[in-house]
């Protein structure tokens, strides 16, 4: 089946071109991506002897030995330096095609196909040094095409959902979070890749496969191209940063805890007298600490009895007597309708 593909694909990078030679062994016809790896126009190159115009002048000898080779019939495979016209030293290294051909009235010709050697190679390097980030990387990666389907993932993103990394091919967002979580991700992924606007940081919670715990992501998200330009999907690079959220709960904890003991020293005490007192420890503890309180007092202590009821005396001796009725001297809700309830 005949697929059409849009523009962008990996001869943007390694810079293929063609053009045929006619039986003269000049230049007949001049691709448009010939045009753009020499430099030079249809109509300037047309005509023109390939070997005189492209050539070193060290290796035409042997550049015109195997035009005449082809012209014979014989196809010829290898890697030749090239210039640009106007040059005199070599300007890059062409693996060349040469295929022998006929014209339509059965003159031998050739059809050439030309590949940049050099930038072939710097595909290599860039391809290998890609693949070893990608694949050694400690933090999990992952790349969704512009369907928002998982194109590729790496094997620190299998470790945490599961599988290998091929496994997660085809996957949606769907797969690995729920409800709002899901949806705010999508909606993330949707806009970066519309706007080309890169997001950093995205805070994400949800739990991993076999695992009840919640976990917390920090997801940094940017648009990824083709070499011609053409938006081919979204990058995504996501790092577990549950440590750091349960870190900063504690540190926020103990420093609410912190305030509390010292608004707790400076407010509470300054007077002598019970219900004052019983008022101000609620004014710390309301909302702060909870969000109802109340202070309830044995009656004896209200009225300046030394000892609550069923106490003991200082000695140890003997129990001693008084009131066992409580009063509620202070009440405190952070509930504007709650009321308080009889002690």
């Amino acid at each position: 089946m005949w697929q059409s593909s849009p523009p962008g694909s990996i001869y943007d990078y390694i810079r293929v071109a063609s053009f045929s030679i006619g039986p003269d062994g000049l230049i007949e016809q001049w691709s448009r991506r010939a045009a753009g790896l020499f430099g030079v126009a249809a109509h300037e190159a047309v005509g023109k002897d390939p070997v005189e115009a492209f050539l070193p002048g060290e290796v035409r000898r042997e550049g015109h030995r195997r035009v005449g080779e082809v012209l014979d019939g014989k196809e010829w495979t290898g890697l030749v330096p090239f210039r640009m016209p106007g040059e005199d030293g070599a300007h890059g290294l062409a693996e060349i095609y040469v295929m022998p051909s006929e014209t339509a009235i059965g003159e031998r010709a050739a059809v050439c196909i030309v590949v940049d050697v050099r930038a072939l190679r710097r595909i290599e390097t860039d391809l290998a040094a890609s693949q070893a980030i990608f694949g050694q990387s400690p933090f999990g990666f992952v790349l969704f095409g512009t369907d928002l389907t998982v194109v590729r993932a790496n094997e620190r993103f299998a470790t945490v959902f599961g599988g290998r990394a091929d496994d997660h091919r085809g996957r949606t967002v769907g797969d690995y979070l729920t409800g709002a979580e899901a949806d705010r991700l999508t909606a993330t992924l949707e806009r970066v890749l519309e706007t080309g606007n890169s997001v950093t940081d995205l805070q994400l919670v949800g739990t991993a496969p076999g695992d009840t715990e919640r976990r917390h992501w920090s997801m940094n998200l940017y648009r990824v191209h083709s070499g011609s330009g053409r938006p081919i999907g979204i990058a995504g690079l996501a790092t577990d940063v549950t440590r750091r959220h349960t870190a900063a709960r504690e540190a926020a904890s103990a420093r609410r805890n912190l305030a509390l003991l010292n608004e707790a020293s400076a407010r509470i005490g300054n007077s002598l007298d019970l219900e004052t007192t019983a008022r101000e420890l609620l004014d710390v503890a309301v909302p702060v600490f909870c969000d109802l309180a109340s202070v309830d007092l044995y009656q004896g202590l209200l009225t300046g009895d030394e000892a609550a009821p069923g106490g003991w005396s200082p000695l140890g001796a003997e129990a001693v007597g008084g009131s066992a009725e409580l009063r509620r001297v202070a009440f405190a809700s952070a509930v504007s309708d709650a009321l308080p309830h009889p002690a």
